[in-house]
């Protein structure tokens, strides 16, 4: 499955909202069985069988992590009350400063 037949495949199960990082067509193309990967973990997602982490920084928000291979990870942001609206695609480092920004991890450094 090519990234625009991913995308559309998460457009349906997501609703047409749904808004991709700049990262994610680059991330789509080079980890291996993404396609199967993402679209049944989406899938599990949507049906709620996968718990949330609820951002400090963000209280309306709800994250869905999901961790792809080594070094790569997917963010699935929804609206507490409302729609999904975001899913980021992206490297361990993409991954630790979105965390950081939503409240979720406070630092990388190990005391």
């Amino acid at each position: 499955m090519n990234v625009e037949e991913i995308k559309s495949e998460l457009k349906k199960l997501f609703g047409q909202q749904i808004i991709f990082n700049q990262e994610f067509e680059y991330y789509a193309k080079t980890i291996k069985n993404l396609d199967v990967n993402l679209i049944v973990w989406c899938q599990k997602v949507k049906d709620e069988e996968i718990k949330p982490a609820f951002p400090d920084d963000f209280p309306d928000e709800l994250v869905f992590i999901k961790k792809i291979g080594s070094s790569n990870r997917c963010l699935i942001i929804k609206i507490k009350n409302g729609e999904f609206k975001e899913v980021h695609l992206g490297d361990h480092d993409y991954y630790n400063k979105l965390t950081k920004v939503l409240g979720l991890k406070k630092s990388s450094y190990t005391y």
